[in-house]
């Protein structure tokens, strides 16, 4: 490996092991300030809104500028998020740390893939940004885990400020991470056709996850009675889900091929998500959570990968800033739905609003790729023969 690369993923070991500790005590965290379910929400809203307004605005400026920048930079902010939302109190001072730690999300979302893909140039893109999910996801895993006994043995405060000062040694790691931006030549540029259609679908699917993902563990704690040690190794276990999930791309690729991959994530993850809907038991609806939690890890790296194929390298940031732009807006517009049926009481109606979402995200994405692909045919064709015609 590259010395670049080997300070890229180990610098991800405490910015990744720091953010698991804050983010499965940030739900709780909030609710020790008497916040409501619908406030919750707000705040993830928030958060997610901020993290797709800041991708949208900063992607085209990191191609320009330089996507190493911007990713050594959000992952300084990211520490400084979750300490400062350890260290203030009450709603409006958590609305504060939910915008930067969005600002920061946003932009390390839109660069992080970009200086990846610069590392490691003639590897095949879905394997390798599969591979890097996993190792990621797998650390957040061992962070929400450490953080369940942390919550129990001191306080959901002392869990996020510990996964801020944990998360703020990567910044320190990664100054020494150096790699070739592509650099485009102007700051602000609109977006392609193709990438704006991309967003679509991840607003769709963004929304169908965001419903009830961020209130997972409210359920399991709140609604069926998990104790902190058993929520949190539940919720650790989802984490595990997607880096397992993520490294059963490659594989499924060369069995399946890609049509065949995403139809059964979407399918088996539609199915699983209605028996949590109607289960009333905690085994098997944590059990569904977990598989569900499996498939729809598996379409995200072969959408990127798919997309990078398509876009220069000039405009990677700005595709990852858009998509990510998507996510959030879809993952805001749940949250803030999410919060409203959870506050209701609703979970049944929340699931199978979410299962009909997927549904509608899975038509949409085959029906783009099908769109895109054939663009991209009569592209090359008519390119070709322009091409034969003038020789």
């Amino acid at each position: 490996m590259k010395k670049s690369l080997v300070f890229y993923f180990g610098s991800e070991i405490f910015l990744s092991f720091g953010i698991g500790m804050s983010t499965y005590a940030q739900p709780f965290l909030y609710k020790t300030g008497h916040l409501s379910d619908a406030s919750i929400g707000i705040l993830f809203a928030v958060n997610s809104a901020s993290s797709g307004l800041f991708a949208l605005v900063l992607g085209p400026v990191a191609d320009r500028v330089g996507a190493s920048r911007m990713f050594k930079l959000s992952t300084l902010l990211m520490g400084i998020g979750y300490l400062w939302m350890g260290l203030v109190n009450g709603f409006w001072g958590w609305l504060a740390s939910a915008v930067l730690s969005g600002l920061a999300a946003g932009l390390l979302m839109s660069t992080e893939n970009v200086v990846l893909s610069s590392l490691s140039k003639g590897q095949e893109k879905a394997g390798i940004l599969s591979r890097f999910v996993s190792w990621y996801m797998l650390l957040i895993g061992l962070g929400t885990v450490t953080s369940g006994w942390v919550s129990a043995i001191s306080s959901y405060r002392t869990a996020v400020l510990a996964g801020g000062f944990i998360a703020l040694v990567a910044p320190l790691i990664r100054y020494f991470v150096v790699a070739n931006d592509a650099k485009s030549h102007r700051m602000f540029k609109l977006p392609s056709k193709r990438i704006v259609l991309m967003s679509l679908y991840a607003v769709l699917f963004g929304t169908a996850i965001g419903l009830f993902r961020p209130f997972a563990t409210l359920v399991l704690n709140g609604h069926f009675g998990m104790s902190d040690e058993l929520t949190s190794a539940v919720s650790a276990a989802t984490l595990f889900m997607i880096s397992f999930g993520s490294l059963l791309v490659s594989p499924l690729l060369r069995r399946l091929r890609h049509g065949r991959t995403l139809l059964l994530a979407f399918v088996a993850s539609i199915l699983f998500t209605l028996l949590m809907a109607v289960t009333g038991n905690p085994w098997l609806f944590a059990g569904a959570l977990l598989v569900s939690t499996i498939l729809t890890s598996v379409p995200g790296p072969i959408v990127d990968a798919t997309f990078l194929d398509m876009t220069p390298q000039t405009d990677y940031a700005q595709m990852f800033g858009i998509r990510v732009f998507g996510s959030s807006a879809g993952s805001a517009i749940g949250a803030y739905g999410g919060g409203i049926f959870m506050s209701h009481a609703a979970l049944r109606g929340l699931l199978t609003l979410s299962s009909g979402l997927l549904i509608v995200s899975c038509l949409y994405l085959f029906w783009l790729l099908a769109h895109v692909r054939k663009r991209r045919y009569s592209t090359v064709t008519t390119t070709v023969q322009r091409e034969q015609f003038e020789g």
